[in-house]
């Protein structure tokens, strides 16, 4: 019994797998000749370009049907494989091959009759004016041809099928950007100066201008549309509302208009909202349109317009808002509701989320916001004052002399007598800028603030004022260079504001140490490192110029024809003009400086100079070795000239011994040049007169043999200078 059901269903088994081979040969046959009909039909439509069109509904067909024998031979084909696993693997498993080389032939006329199909309703859609359709079937058609796993690219006709995909892809960009044109229209955008007026037309309702708009959001394009899109609104609208005065209104046909008033006039911030609002609100109205995912348009637009809208809001309006005094802080609160409340309608539109409110920073940190801009405002007016000119000046007078205590201390029974001069901690009288009391005020006024305001703005109002110092120190030398380098005058009136700055900030913290907020007290609030800053710059600014003035004589001098000194039997015109033009040098100096400087920096500075003068032409008498008579005759009147004129620069004429060290040898040198060996005799007087205190010993005797020829007293006279 068992062997007999054994062989039934071995006979059953040989029975299948011969119905299989046949059906499978029956299916190959049907599957190649469908293959060379789908050939020959996309040959028709896509290689010959046929003028008459097959109908491919019979093909479609066709393809169902074999489609559904062949998943009905793979499942027996399973079936009989586990029936005889064993025996039959090899003979099935060819089977199988075989039916998946002819699956693979299926599934390509498959995908060229929906590419077909694809290609057929494209068409038609667009002339239904069925954009997302036409867009889906588009993205349908790429994703077939770029299909990595597909054998679609092996084929001859792949290529005829994707230049069809390109020109469809293309028609429907150009229609559809055709229609976006037509449909969002502006006017006034033109390049011309005069225009005055900007239109935004919607021409078409909401409905219809959605199709299109998810159309090109399928086909990835819609971003291209909205960049220029809200490239256009930031500048023709929003850029004017937040910069100009302009007014805004929406007609009754939905024609938001901005007319341009005054382009050089800033709009009130109410004005901005408002404007803004009416602006957002009929975007709104128009533009309402779900893409995908619960996103609408304005959500979409929000990443090409958030930026620039964040920035110029904030920083060419809400910014000016910020207050710049306690009262003006006092009245902030109606500008931090009508931002809120403005920003809330955008969040509402959908616009922006809670997460990105970008005027959060203006409305929660007022306080900070608040003293940024004091200490920016005051900033900005130091460096206004800074760059004021110099020469505009004003007297400075000392204040009442300080009264100071005589009392004696007794200490261990003597007698102790402490007196300071009625001068002492004073700033003598001299010219100082306009502009240098007025960054004293300035500092002042800050420190007044300080005074009043809490503890936190009080440190920044602090600082501030010690920055308006720095910043005096280090722009005035630069922004005032060429005039500090050239012009006598202006040099010492910025020696004098650093001098008169710096007296004032040795007590300037100790004034108001206990105005200011106590926190502040008990920290070790000073000025005085700035003093040496500043007295530091305005000496070598001043000293500069001093160097820059000396050079200036120097190069007089070198031009004088001294330096052919021993050379020449009579001096050249241009020796005694040369003297006079650095006398006049000096008198120059005297007029641009004795009523500016402090008289004892005056005499100090000139006296400086006029040594260097006196030096160098001690110097260049003392060093030749030969002088003839007539030579000494003209020096002797040349330099009496200066010794005539030069004591005049000084307020008091005799100074000039105090300041100018080589003065009373330069007189000496003058006497020795016109006197005879035996005045020289007398003024040597051994080693212990006038002259022997200005020369020594081997200058005078220089100085004779270039005077006196070789003579016997010429010799006893030398050999007794020792």
């Amino acid at each position: 019994m068992v062997s007999f059901l054994t062989d039934v269903l071995i006979t059953a088994g040989q029975v299948e797998k011969l119905n299989l081979r046949e059906k499978i040969s029956q299916i190959q046959e049907e599957i190649v000749k469908l293959k060379y009909d789908v050939k020959d039909f996309m040959d028709d439509n896509y290689i010959e370009f046929s003028s008459k069109l097959t109908k491919n509904q019979r093909l479609v067909s066709k393809a169902e049907i074999l489609t559904k024998e062949m998943n009905e031979l793979q499942k027996r084909i399973d079936d009989q494989i586990k029936i005889e696993l064993s025996g039959s693997i090899k003979e099935l498993q060819n089977l199988s091959q075989a039916l998946k080389e002819s699956n693979v032939c299926l599934h390509l006329s498959n995908q060229l009759l929906s590419l077909n199909e694809c290609i057929k309703s494209i068409n038609q859609y667009q002339e239904e004016q069925r954009y997302v359709d036409t867009a889906k079937s588009l993205c349908t058609m790429q994703n077939l041809l770029d299909n990595p796993e597909s054998d679609l690219q092996d084929l001859e006709i792949y290529n005829a099928i994707k230049e069809e995909y390109k020109n469809l892809h293309d028609s429907f960009l150009s229609h559809a950007s055709l229609l976006w044109d037509e449909r969002i229209c502006w006017t006034g955008l033109e390049n011309n100066k005069d225009e005055t007026v900007v239109t935004l037309h919607i021409k078409d309702k909401l409905e219809n201008i959605e199709d299109l708009i998810r159309g090109l959001h399928y086909v990835n394009k819609l971003s291209d549309h909205l960049d220029q899109f809200s490239e256009t609104i930031m500048s023709h609208i929003i850029q004017p509302i937040i910069n100009e005065h302009c007014s805004v209104f929406v007609s009754k046909e939905n024609i938001f208009t901005i007319e341009y008033i005054d382009k050089k006039q800033i709009p009130i911030y109410k004005s901005v909202l408002h404007n803004l609002k009416l602006l957002f609100r009929y975007l709104h109205e128009h533009f309402n349109v779900i893409i995908d995912d619960n996103q609408t348009l304005l959500m979409k637009m929000q990443p090409h317009m958030l930026e620039q809208l964040t920035e110029s809001l904030t920083m060419n309006c809400i910014a000016r808002t910020i207050p710049s005094s306690n009262t003006e802080l006092k009245n902030f609160e109606p500008v931090v509701e009508e931002t809120n409340e403005f920003q809330s309608y955008l969040v509402e539109i959908g616009f922006i989320t809670e997460e990105k409110l970008f005027l959060k920073e203006y409305t929660d940190n007022i306080d900070k916001l608040f003293i940024d801009k004091i200490c920016q405002d005051l900033m900005v007016k130091a460096k206004n004052i800074i760059r004021k000119d110099l020469h505009d000046s004003i007297k400075h007078i000392p204040e009442t002399p300080l009264k100071f205590p005589n009392d004696e201390l007794e200490n261990e029974d003597i007698s102790i007598h402490r007196y300071l001069n009625e001068s002492s901690f004073q700033l003598p009288t001299c010219q100082i800028s306009k502009s240098a009391k007025e960054i004293l005020d300035l500092a002042k006024s800050i420190l007044d603030e300080a005074c009043d305001s809490s503890d936190a703005s009080a440190v920044r109002l602090f600082y501030t004022c010690r920055n308006v110092f720095e910043m005096y120190a280090g722009l005035v030398p630069e922004h005032h260079k060429k005039f500090l380098e050239t012009i006598p005058q202006q040099v010492a009136l910025f020696h004098n504001n650093c001098m008169y700055l710096a007296h004032h900030l040795l007590t300037l913290a100790h004034e108001y140490r206990d105005k200011l907020p106590e926190s502040l007290q008990q920290l070790n609030l000073t000025f005085t490192d700035q003093t040496l800053i500043l007295r530091n710059v305005g000496s070598e600014c001043f000293l500069e110029h001093m160097r820059y003035q000396r050079d200036i004589i120097i190069d007089i001098l070198k031009e004088s024809g001294l330096a052919a000194l021993g050379q020449v039997s009579e001096l050249p015109s241009s020796t005694e003009r040369a003297l006079r033009q650095c006398i006049r040098q000096l008198e120059l100096l005297k007029t641009v400086w004795l009523d500016v400087l402090p008289i004892n920096i005056y005499c100090r500075a000139v006296g400086c100079i006029a040594n260097s003068m006196v030096e160098d032409l001690i110097l260049r008498v003392t060093s030749v070795e030969d002088i003839p008579a007539d030579v000494a005759s003209d020096l002797v009147i040349m330099f009496n000239t200066v010794a005539t004129r030069a004591p005049m620069i000084f307020p008091e004429s005799e100074e000039i011994a105090q300041y100018v060290r080589k003065w009373r040898k330069f007189l000496e040198l003058i006497k020795v040049l016109g006197a005879s060996l035996k005045e020289i005799e007398i003024r040597w007087a051994s080693g212990k007169g006038p002259l022997a205190k200005e020369f020594t010993a081997i200058q005078v005797k220089q100085l004779i043999r270039a005077l006196f020829q070789n003579t016997e007293r010429r010799s006893i006279l030398l050999a007794s200078i020792k």
